[in-house]
């Protein structure tokens, strides 16, 4: 939004210049007397002009103050503060007719237009005065309040207007009282504040606008009277009577004006009547033909009668001359003294366009002359009008027509009265001056009729003239400057009200502002000087949960891999146990089966280690929850996350059942270590260790028969024969190969010499070790290959990136990875709450420094128009 700035007040010169002894105006009054009287005379009326310039002045630079306060406030609303619009309505005690202590004083509810739940109990301040209370402040009512009030009638009674205004605005009165428009404020109560801040926004450019009119008013020497009033109340006619012209305006018993016009003297158009047609009435000028064309005199009725024609038509100017030169008593459009126009209007009531012109038409006079049928008295239209022009002109000047028609004369004149004091308290103050019950029409129509006394008007229509030219020209301070006046003196009390309503909203915001910033602060210094220690603690954890976890499953995994190479299960589960022995020819079987259970014992030993490692992780994630709830703030919400420890190593434990037979989904899967060999069954290799182990450490003579490399492959071609018995390895080849070498070994001359007691005692042997030690030994050398080989790799397949890592280790890399993943999860999550928790408040002090620094600077911008509207109260001379 730009900047408003206002018009630089010009200076204006005085049009009114002393009387001279050669001027026209003291030729025209030196009938008052001798010499002498005419000079006091002049020098009275120098007095009258010198005073009146005087209140012209300061009211002048009162203006012009108010155009500058008025520029600020629309650029302080919505550049620096958004500006509220206030409700203002009786509290119930206040309805039911108690009144507070103090006169001048009233308990309020007070509301805002954004927001009509909102209420606020609230003193209403107003400085009784000779006047109309003006002045008005706010303050926030005590609660409770206290029971012992006296209640005291206010010193001065404020008579109710018609429709009075809830809100006690009066020109930035934002709801428009026309037509529908009435329920506006219904509709502005459910908008919001932004579009309450644009409409008030207009508002004031609207009273801007009307300032700078009265600017140029107050120093226009012409006076400007509007005659307006509902429709066919007589306006024409009564026109007619005061310009003592018959039938200039155009008169019948049914409305005929459709357009504004006005009548001017014809001395300001060079003695010359005609008919000036305003193209533009803003640009008119009547030195320059081009801003209107010339009509005759007597084209005046048809261009007023003309039914195409309405307000909205272009304004006409009429420029007559003097009726009668023999009248004693001249019209008051040619007074010689101050420049009159007297404007006629059209009906009030006729139709919407003309109703909205003459409420527009009457900020642009003087005086308002109202004409009412003393028939129809004040309709709803002249009501709204005359509430509407109440808001600058204090005194209208109303005249009661066709009053003679009226039977009971006295109630008519008292219920017009009972009006009038609702509608305008001031008019009615002055209704003796002010107030005319008249007959227009038979002065008008009976004017220079044959045998009628020209001289002799009708008394009460003198009386009306009488009062109507001492208002315009005798009490021009009060005619010309009055309407200025009054206007001011509303404006400035809007301002102040709005002011005062806006500093309790900018109080509350504030003190709001400093109570969330006291709340909010220091919770948000201590989560940011804990942030570090919050974030070691949370490290910390997964730390520890991670390294309890992989140690844990690593010792799991090198006692099961000890238990497996004795021969014994990993880990005693549900549905394991080593097989029964089948006997010889079963024995290959019986290795291999032994081999799948041990490998399901440890893949068991694995789920074991796993549970274990949730048990861990559930206890870590418990912790992370813990830190949570010590530095989390307790209106930050917590997480809704649910642990599940199920859902670690799902992979493995959807594929780990209880049953042997669905285990071999692990390391029994794997085909490089469920392949059986014959080591499996007979491990001479383990054998022979033992045996050389428990032998002295001698070492062997020259006189052995067989080297002992010798004797190890006579061993094993032996153990190969032996082995040809197995059902998995019999076959004719073989056989005869086996033939063929034992038949080469026995006919080796050495042999022959101890082959007989050697092959005697190695039968005895081998029977007794297949029926002893057979069974018992299997498991263990299953069991003990089984550890060897997992010691040296993880059980995977030769392809995987992990095949030579150990398998304890690597099950426990495995394990912490799982546990970490998990704790990290939860610690982001914690963390994302947290930084989140951080920002929050940040934001909120920051918004709420940015509010408090914004209220309170609108603060003492309230502040001061309260100081400025008091200083313009002096300038235009209201003590209050």
């Amino acid at each position: 939004m730009q900047p408003f700035h206002p018009p630089t007040p010009q200076s204006h010169r005085s049009s009114y210049i002393p009387s001279t002894p050669d001027s026209p105006t003291v030729e025209k009054e030196s009938h008052i007397g001798s010499t002498v009287d005419a000079r006091q005379a002049r020098e009275a009326a120098d007095g009258v002009v010198r005073d009146y310039e005087e209140k012209r002045d300061r009211l002048a630079k009162a203006i012009d103050s108010s155009l500058y306060l008025l520029s600020d406030l629309k650029n302080f609303n919505g550049e620096q503060w958004t500006v509220r619009y206030p409700h203002l309505k009786p509290t119930e005690s206040t309805e039911n007719g108690s009144s507070s202590s103090r006169p001048g004083m009233s308990r309020r509810t007070l509301t805002f237009a954004d927001e009509p739940s909102h209420t606020t109990d609230v003193v209403l301040n107003s400085t009784p005065t000779i006047r109309r209370t003006l002045k008005r402040s706010l303050t926030l009512a005590p609660n409770p309040p206290c029971q012992s009030i006296t209640t005291v009638a206010p010193t001065i009674a404020e008579p109710k207007r018609m429709d009075e205004n809830e809100d006690d605005f009066s020109i930035l009165r934002l709801n428009l009282n026309m037509g529908a428009a009435r329920h506006a404020k219904g509709l502005i109560s459910h908008l919001e504040k932004s579009s309450i801040s644009a409409l008030l926004d207009n508002r004031i450019t609207a009273s801007l606008d009307h300032l700078s009119s009265l600017q140029k008013r107050v120093y226009d020497a012409q006076s400007r009277v509007l005659v307006t009033g509902d429709l066919n109340a007589g306006k024409s006619t009564l026109i007619n009577a005061l310009l003592r012209r018959d039938e200039v305006m155009p008169t019948d018993q049914q409305p005929l004006t459709t357009r504004f016009v006005e009548v001017i003297s014809a001395k300001e158009n060079e003695d010359k009547e005609e008919i000036h047609v305003l193209k533009e009435a803003d640009k008119y000028d009547p030195k320059d033909d081009s801003t209107y064309s010339t009509e005759d005199v007597s084209k005046l009725y048809e261009m007023l009668v003309d039914a195409e024609d309405d307000a909205s038509s272009p304004s006409l100017r009429v420029f007559l001359k003097e009726a009668d030169s023999n009248l004693a008593n001249p019209s008051i459009l040619h007074n010689g003294v101050v420049d009159i126009s007297l404007i006629d209007a059209p009906g009030l009531n006729r139709d919407s366009i003309k109703t909205t012109a003459n409420f527009a038409r009457q900020e642009e006079i003087d005086v308002v002359v109202f004409v009412v049928s003393a028939a129809n008295h004040f309709t709803l239209s002249a009501k709204e009008f005359i509430w509407q022009a109440g808001h600058e002109k204090a005194r209208l000047f109303i005249v009661v027509n066709r009053f003679d028609q009226i039977k009971d004369k006295a109630r008519c004149r008292r219920l017009v009265l009972e009006q009038i004091k609702q509608l305008s308290p001031k008019t009615y103050e002055d209704a003796a001056d002010l107030v005319h019950f008249v007959d227009s029409a038979k002065v008008a129509l009976g004017y220079g009729e044959a045998g009628s006394d020209d001289d002799d008007l009708d008394e009460s229509f003198s009386h009306l003239e009488h009062s109507l030219r001492s208002f315009v020209l005798v009490n021009r301070a009060k005619s010309k400057l009055g309407p200025a006046q009054n206007y001011i003196t509303h404006l400035l009390a809007d301002v102040e009200l709005l002011a005062a309503a806006n500093s309790l909203v900018a109080a509350k915001e504030r003190d709001a502002a400093r109570e969330e910033i006291a709340r909010v602060k220091p919770v948000l210094e201590k989560m940011k000087k804990g942030k570090e220690g919050l974030e070691e603690s949370l490290v910390g954890e997964e730390e520890a949960a991670t390294d309890k976890a992989s140690g844990r499953t690593k010792l799991a995994m090198e006692r099961g891999l000890d238990r497996v190479g004795r021969g014994e299960l990993a880990a005693p589960g549900p549905g394991l146990s080593l097989p029964s022995y089948p006997g010889l020819l079963g024995a290959w079987d019986y290795a291999a089966e032994v081999k799948r259970v041990l490998l399901a014992s440890l893949d068991f030993a694995v789920g074991l280690a796993e549970d274990d490692a949730r048990k861990l992780t559930t206890e870590g994630v418990d912790e992370v929850i813990k830190l949570g709830d010590a530095h989390l703030p307790a209106d930050v919400e917590r997480t809704n996350r649910k642990f599940n420890p199920q859902a670690m190593f799902t992979p493995r434990a959807i594929r780990r059942q209880s049953s042997v037979a669905s285990l071999g989904l692990g390391l029994a899967s794997q085909s490089q270590l469920v392949e059986v060999n014959v080591t499996d069954i007979f491990d001479l290799q383990h054998h022979i260790h033992l045996a050389r182990s428990a032998l002295p450490s001698a070492s062997s003579t020259s006189h052995e028969l067989v080297p002992f490399s010798t004797e190890v492959g006579a061993a094993s071609l032996a153990v190969g024969a032996f082995s040809m018995i197995s059902g998995k390895t019999l076959g004719l080849r073989a056989v005869v190969e086996g033939i063929v070498h034992f038949s080469d070994f026995v006919s080796n001359p050495a042999t022959r010499k101890w082959i007989g007691p050697v092959v005697g005692v190695f039968t005895a042997g081998a029977i007794g070790y297949v029926i002893y030690e057979l069974p018992r030994s299997i498991p263990k050398n299953v069991g003990r290959h089984i550890q060897s080989t997992l010691t040296v790799s993880s059980g995977q397949s030769v392809q995987s990136d992990d095949a030579s890592t150990p398998f304890a280790e690597y099950q426990a890399i495995r394990v912490s990875k799982e546990v970490r993943k998990v704790m990290r999860l939860a610690a982001w999550d914690f963390r994302e709450r947290f930084r989140a928790a951080v920002e929050a408040r940040g934001e909120v002090v920051k918004a709420s420094e940015e509010i408090e620094k914004k209220a309170t600077k609108a603060l003492e911008w309230f502040d001061n128009v309260d100081k400025r509207v008091e200083n313009i109260r002096e300038e235009v001379g209201i003590k209050v």
